[in-house]
């Protein structure tokens, strides 16, 4: 009964446990099973497809699964040498306990074994923030995912040579093709409204009381469609329960819109939609 439930919630990156205690009741081999397949449900499944049809190249030719998979591997690897040095935590439960929690934070899964808001402010940050990545175009994975910050980052990089070169012609390209003006302004306007709708659900959020800890995370881990926030109240060992009704009506909407991905939810509220 708990493996079945467990492999539909990983393989969704769903991330609801059977138990009070979430993952933190399966410690060893079942969080190293969980994390391959929360990587695997975190890339793109048209991939997949192809490698049944017998062509595995497209999927390691892939440039935002390696992104993915080398931002994942570098954020525990950081995440792990802090613990070590830091806290002097034992090297295998570290690497075990923080590829688990950063794999299921990152991937919008939502799992958590452990209580890792007590191993400092550093791993804190890098949860908070790993939760705003996601994973690839075309999987279960929520957030802002991975090939909008691949993008973001060309455009970056593109301004910055038009300023040191104003007379030279640059053109953007992503996975091996130019990137029209439509593409980069969709990915600029998702990115601004991503931000503008954290801000505004975390003041909705405080004006219920909530601390400004619990305001921004909930908001981000609502938004991002993740799960635990941070805090006493809405950590890895907390649930929402405790919230006023006004706050889960907020963070109620605000799911609903990071899933539809802001802008469909958006262009309903606009006057042109309604008389087309």
């Amino acid at each position: 009964f708990e493996a079945a439930n467990h492999a539909m919630t990983t393989i969704a990156t769903g991330g609801f446990s059977t138990g009070d205690r979430s993952f933190g009741s399966f410690r060893g081999a079942p969080e190293y099973v969980a994390v391959v397949f929360m990587i695997l449900a975190s890339l793109p499944f048209v991939r997949y497809v192809q490698i049944l049809a017998g062509s595995p190249k497209p999927l390691l030719r892939d440039s935002q699964v390696r992104a993915f998979l080398a931002a994942l591997l570098t954020i525990v690897a950081l995440v792990v040498i802090h613990r070590l040095l830091a806290q002097g935590t034992a090297a295998h439960s570290a690497l075990r306990e923080s590829l688990f929690n950063i794999t299921s934070i990152m991937t919008g899964t939502g799992y958590a074994s452990t209580n890792y808001q007590l191993w400092g402010a550093f791993p804190v940050t890098v949860f908070f923030l790993v939760g705003l990545i996601g994973g690839c175009a075309g999987s279960t994975s929520c957030s802002v995912k991975v090939f909008r910050y691949q993008i973001l980052l060309k455009a970056v990089a593109n301004q910055i040579r038009r300023i040191q070169s104003p007379h030279g012609v640059y053109q953007l390209k992503y996975a091996g093709r130019r990137l029209s003006e439509d593409v980069l302004s969709s990915v600029m306007v998702f990115l601004t409204m991503f931000l503008l709708t954290l801000g505004i659900v975390s003041v909705l959020l405080s004006v219920t009381g909530l601390d400004l800890v619990t305001s921004v995370s909930g908001a981000a881990t609502a938004i991002a469609n993740v799960g635990p926030g941070l805090g006493a109240m809405i950590g890895p060992e907390g649930n929402f329960g405790g919230l006023s009704d006004a706050a889960k009506w907020i963070l109620l909407s605000a799911m609903l819109v990071g899933r539809l991905e802001l802008l469909v939810v958006f262009v309903l509220f606009t006057s042109r939609f309604w008389r087309a």
